[in-house]
C-alpha cells in the first residue's frame, strides 16, 4: 500500500471494537515505522522495497520498539488533542490523557502485525515468512483493489461505530448522578 493511510481504516474498525483497550495513536505510529524502509529503498532507487521490517519477525522488533517508545511520544499529542476537543466544545470526543501500556502494546503488535499481512497480499518483493520461508503464499490472494476497498470500508464503519459510542457514553454519563 502507498504508505499509511489505507492501513489506518483496519485500525479505526479495532478502534472501534477495543475501545480504551486498544492505542489507535500507537497503531499509526506502527504503520509509519513499517513503512521507513521502503521509503528508504525508494529514495535509493533499490528494486525491492518490502526487506525485513516486512517480515513477521521484522514485524516482532518493531512492535516491541513502538510499544515501549510510542507512550511517551504519543501522550503529549493526546493531551493536545483533548485540550483542542474541549476548546472547541466537543469534549465527548476527548480521550484519557495517557496512553497505558497494554493498549500502546496491542496498538503496536497488532500495527505492525496486520501491515506484514496486508502488504503480503499485494507486494511481490515480500517475503514474510522470512527466514523461515522465502515464498509469499498470500501475494494476490485477494484482488488489489478489493484490499484497498476493505481498508477504506473498514475505516469508514469503524470511525462511525467510534463516535456513535463516545457520544453515547457521554450522553450516559451526563445523567448519572455525581
Amino acid at each position: 500500500m502507498p504508505f499509511t493511510p489505507f492501513h489506518m481504516g483496519a485500525g479505526l474498525a479495532i478502534k472501534a471494537v477495543a475501545g480504551r483497550h486498544f492505542s489507535l495513536l500507537t497503531f499509526g505510529v506502527a504503520q509509519v515505522v513499517m513503512d521507513l524502509q521502503p521509503l528508504v529503498g525508494m529514495l535509493r532507487g533499490d528494486a525491492d522495497l518490502h526487506g525485513i521490517s516486512h517480515t513477521y519477525a521484522g514485524a516482532a522488533v518493531l512492535g516491541a520498539l513502538v510499544a515501549v517508545a510510542a507512550p511517551v511520544a504519543c501522550n503529549p499529542i493526546l493531551r493536545r488533542y483533548n485540550q483542542e476537543v474541549k476548546a472547541m466544545r466537543l469534549p465527548w470526543l476527548a480521550s484519557e490523557d495517557r496512553i497505558s501500556r497494554p493498549a500502546a502494546a496491542v496498538g503496536a503488535f497488532v500495527g505492525t502485525f496486520s501491515h506484514v499481512l496486508l502488504d503480503s497480499l499485494m507486494h511481490a518483493d515480500m517475503q514474510p515468512l522470512w527466514p523461515a520461508a522465502a515464498a509469499n503464499a498470500l501475494l494476490f490472494k485477494v484482488d488489489v483493489d478489493a484490499v484497498y476497498n476493505g481498508c477504506l470500508y473498514a475505516g469508514v464503519l469503524g470511525l462511525a461505530v467510534w463516535l456513535v459510542r463516545k457520544y453515547r457514553k457521554a450522553g450516559q454519563e451526563s445523567v448519572l448522578p455525581r
